[in-house]
């Protein structure tokens, strides 16, 4: 995303970058980028266990292991990241992680 290549603090304490003090700048930086990594690490659990959670009850109630139970929970999953942006998004994101189980599997 676009966000992700700004740089994480402009601003400190209404000062431009170069004009803070270099010990304010790390501080502020090292404070964005925890708070970047903890949203990705809720991300990458919330994948994770959804993921691993619908593809053991796909296997389960299908009695297979091959790699069909990975496009379905896949599926489940890219349905699942995005179903507060609604259905439409959440189809495209059931077809864009089932497909990319898929090559990946």
């Amino acid at each position: 995303a676009l966000t992700d290549m700004t740089p994480p603090v402009t601003i400190i304490e209404g000062k431009e970058v170069p004009q803070a003090p270099l010990k304010e700048q790390v501080r502020t930086t090292l404070r964005a980028t925890a708070d970047k990594s903890l949203y990705w690490c809720r991300q990458f659990a919330f994948i994770t266990g959804v993921f691993g959670g619908s593809e053991c009850l796909v296997e389960k109630y299908r009695g297979k292991h091959d790699v069909w139970n990975a496009v379905v929970s896949g599926c489940v999953t890219g349905a699942a990241m995005q179903a507060k942006q609604g259905p439409q998004a959440s189809a495209v994101g059931c077809g864009g992680f089932a497909v990319f189980s898929l090559v990946i599997d």
